[in-house]
Parts: C-alpha cells; structure tokens; sequence
C-alpha cells in the first residue's frame, strides 16, 4: 500500500492525510483520469451496444476510484488497529501453541494472497497484448482521447496509457482488498487466542486473578478494534464494490429472462390465425413451450437476476450491519 501512496506516510497518524501529494500525483493522471475518459467515452457512444461494453469497464474503474479515496480517508484507523495489536503486551504471543496457531494462519493467508496475485496479474497480459494482434489495432479498453488513436502513429501513445494504468490500477485494487482481509483475519486470531488462555486458568494459581483481569481487559480493545473495521471498510468501499461487481451479472441476466419472456408476445402478434392447421399446431406447440421460464444458473445453484442483485445487497447491508 505504501507502494502505491495508499497508506500514511508518517506513524501514528491519528487523522486522514489529505496532503499526500505523491499520491495525487500516481492516481490523479492514471486512476482518476482513467475513469473520467471511460465514462466520456460511455456518455459520447450513440451505439448501445458498445456503450454497454464501456460500461462494463467503467463501473468496475469508478468502484476503484471509490476504493482509493476511502482509504485515504479510513487508512489511519486501519494504521492504529495494527500499530494497537503489535504494541501491546496483552497480544504477545505466550505458547507453542499461540505461536504454531499464528503461523499456520498467516502461512496459509500468504498462500491465498498469492494465488490471488497470480490471478489477477495474469491476466494483465491478455488485455494488454492481446489487442496488438487484432487488425487494425484497438486499445484494450474503450476510452475517448482527445485525438484519433485509430491513426498509426498516435496509437501508440493510448496504448502506452492503458498498459501503464492497468497494472496499477489492478495493484491497487487487489492491496486493498487485502489490507481488508489482514485485518478480519487478525482480528479473529487475536479472539482465538483468548479462548485458550481462559481454559488453561487454574484455581491454584497464585496469580490467577492478575491473570483474569489482563484477560478480561483483552476483550475491550478487540471490540474497538471490530467496531473500527466498518469504518474502515465502510460504504463507500463494501457497497460500492458490490454494487458494481454484482449489478451488471444480474442486469444481464435479466435481460436474459426479460427477451424470452417477449418471445411469446412477438409469437402472438405473427399472423398465425391466417396459417394453416399444420402451421397453426406448431405455433401453439411453440407458444406452449415458451411458457417454460428461461433462466441463468450460477453453478446451478441460484438464478442471476434483479432478485439476486436486491437479494445480495439485502446480505452485503446485513453483513456490514452485523460487522
């Protein structure tokens, strides 16, 4: 994160640091300007079509740009809660136990970031080179310019702008969806850690109640901490991303549902009561047919559609709520 002027640049810093100015100067012209020219490009189409395939790209990039300014603004809070965590003696870690529990954990969160890294730089590639093969040339993502890029030598300078933008804007996004994991993840081995420590409390023990209260004590920062987490992660940054993430499967998914269902209007309106008998059984057959309700299955398990997206918002809003 601080690779990418997500982060403070000074320790402890108890308020958000809107004078970053290293960090206006990354995502200003890449992040920020990236968006702007995606979204001219979406409001100057006049074809729907490719003004849908804008959209695709353009909404995921504003959920980034959402992302970026909220964590300027919350990162402090995410800065506190570690700075918290490795300073205090009650989170010190007091067996072979705690110790193999923190590895083991950590080792397979290392594991799952990785792969998560992988993943999504791997395919930056594609994007990127991908376009250079097609004749003529086209960008890897739609965007306006304020010259024409279809002419040879100006190409290359759009080119050059998406394939320094991606890369970053893909870094970023997969850091900060991190940044919220580490967090969760470390919050649930610091409560995991104090189930243990109050099962081994023996009666003997000389300093039993010394040892109660720095346990009871431990509880309080932890629910600080949970509490400053939805902070951090706030609306800005859950719902906007999944606002986007899901909304346009399940707009696409209804349209689905929506043309099929038209089908049977449209079969309606022919001129099928002046056809033959013949004609007019296989009509009837056909309209009988598409009484049967098309749908798209994810892992057939449920339908994508509008009652999936309010069905998913309803949870994302009760999750955090839960948070």
């Amino acid at each position: 994160l601080k690779w990418w002027r997500l982060w403070p640049r000074k320790e402890s810093v108890s308020t958000p640091d809107w004078t970053n100015w290293e960090a206006y100067a990354l995502h200003v012209p890449f992040t920020f300007l990236f968006v702007l020219l995606l979204w001219l490009e979406a409001i100057k189409s006049r074809d729907i079509q490719h003004t849908a395939d804008v959209l695709l790209i353009c909404l995921t990039t504003t959920a980034l740009g959402g992302k970026v300014i909220n964590i300027w603004k919350y990162a402090h809070v995410a800065q506190g809660i570690l700075s918290e965590w490795s300073t205090w003696d009650l989170f010190e870690l007091r067996s072979k136990q705690e110790v193999d529990m923190w590895r083991f954990e950590h080792r397979r969160f290392n594991r799952v970031f990785m792969f998560y890294c992988l993943c999504s730089a791997g395919v930056i590639p594609f994007i990127v080179i991908q376009p250079l093969f097609d004749i003529p040339n086209r960008l890897p993502f739609w965007m306006w310019t304020p010259f024409d890029w279809h002419q040879p030598v100006l190409f290359w300078y759009a080119f050059i702008y998406h394939a320094t933008t991606i890369p970053i804007a893909c870094a970023c996004s997969v850091t900060m969806d991190a940044v919220n994991w580490y967090l969760m993840l470390h919050l649930s081995l610091c409560l995991r850690m104090l189930g243990p420590r109050l099962n081994n409390l023996q009666h003997d023990d000389k300093d039993l109640k010394k040892k109660f209260l720095e346990l009871i004590h431990l509880p309080r920062p932890l629910t600080q901490s949970a509490q400053d987490l939805p902070g951090f992660a706030a609306m800005m940054q859950y719902l906007v991303a999944m606002i986007m993430q899901v909304m346009l499967p399940t707009i696409y998914g209804n349209a689905v549902i929506d043309s099929a269902n038209m089908l049977t209007d449209s079969m309606y309106n022919s001129d099928w009561p002046d056809m033959n008998c013949r004609m007019r059984r296989l009509v009837l057959m056909f309209m009988v047919y598409l009484n049967r309700p098309v749908t798209l299955k994810a892992g057939g398990f449920f339908h994508i559609g509008l009652p999936l997206f309010t069905k998913t918002m309803n949870q994302a809003y009760s999750l955090l709520a839960l948070l």
